[in-house]
């Protein structure tokens, strides 16, 4: 499918006697751009591992892994990855009502003709997954 996209843009743009440019990736989200308005400070569990002598003498694992109790703290911990999780940041915060939930695991659908662009969902939206995008 990806080589047949790439294709099809490649030839539209030689039908159109023009030159196909790749739009510009999205930039990785460090950081310093979320906007978070929630703790999530949580420092990574060590595990522990075994030294270079006791590994070369036995087929034991190296890394010993964690408890039950450790492994539950390391799966509530916050691994933003720019994705919208669904937090209604945005839409509680919207004062135009522009932003309509539509339920666990389907996400918001945004309604353009009530936005303003007051731009008060991308401040809050704490994973960056909103874009402002002048028109």
């Amino acid at each position: 499918m990806a080589t047949a996209k790439k294709a099809a843009r490649y030839i539209d743009a030689f039908l159109r006697a023009g030159r196909y440019e790749k739009a510009p990736k999205h930039p990785v989200v460090g950081f310093e751009r979320l906007h978070v308005w929630f703790q999530t400070l949580a420092p990574k569990a060590l595990q522990p591992h075994k030294n270079a002598e006791e590994a070369a003498e036995s087929f034991v694992e190296i890394v010993g892994g964690l408890s039950e109790e450790e492994a539950r703290y390391e799966a509530q911990r916050c691994y933003s990855c720019g994705n919208c999780f669904e937090c209604d940041g945005c839409f509680a915060s919207c004062p135009e009502d522009a932003v309509i939930k539509l339920g666990p695991g389907q996400r918001y659908r945004f309604n353009y003709n009530l936005c303003t662009g007051c731009a008060v969902c991308y401040e809050q939206c704490p994973c960056h997954a909103i874009e402002m995008i002048a028109e």
